[in-house]
């Protein structure tokens, strides 16, 4: 089964070098570079895991969270989140919001596959429970 990911970073350069990376590695990736893409494309595509961008302009990445959780069909899907601010903030509101994971930039990207494929396992472990 191929698990469709949604990658939300304002960072064009980022978005690409994930994006190939990911589709090298099976996924099928769906992009956005902000807050209001990220929203619609998670309404269009019902990924697996999201991965966001903390900082992004229409929407940082917590308030995506947020939307797509309104959305019955998409509530639960783990979310990675990405950031390279470290504070007290950012740490607190991914407590409060159940993110999954929170990999702070620069990051190696086999840390984040492997991440990705933590979320997918227990997001179907908690689908199938």
């Amino acid at each position: 089964m191929t698990h469709k990911i949604l990658l939300a970073d304002d960072n064009p350069a980022l978005l690409a070098s994930l994006t190939v990376r990911l589709r090298g590695e099976g996924y099928e990736v769906v992009c956005a570079s902000d807050g209001y893409q990220a929203v619609d494309q998670a309404r269009k595509s019902c990924p697996s895991v999201a991965i966001l961008d903390v900082n992004m302009p229409a929407g940082d990445g917590f308030t995506v969270q947020d939307r797509i959780e309104k959305m019955t069909d998409l509530v639960g899907i783990p979310v990675i989140y990405l950031t390279g601010e470290r504070s007290v903030r950012v740490e607190s509101l991914a407590e409060s919001h159940h993110a999954f994971a929170v990999l702070y930039k620069p990051f190696e990207t086999d840390e984040l596959l492997a991440v990705l494929q933590d979320a997918i396992k227990s997001h179907c472990t908690e689908e199938v429970a």
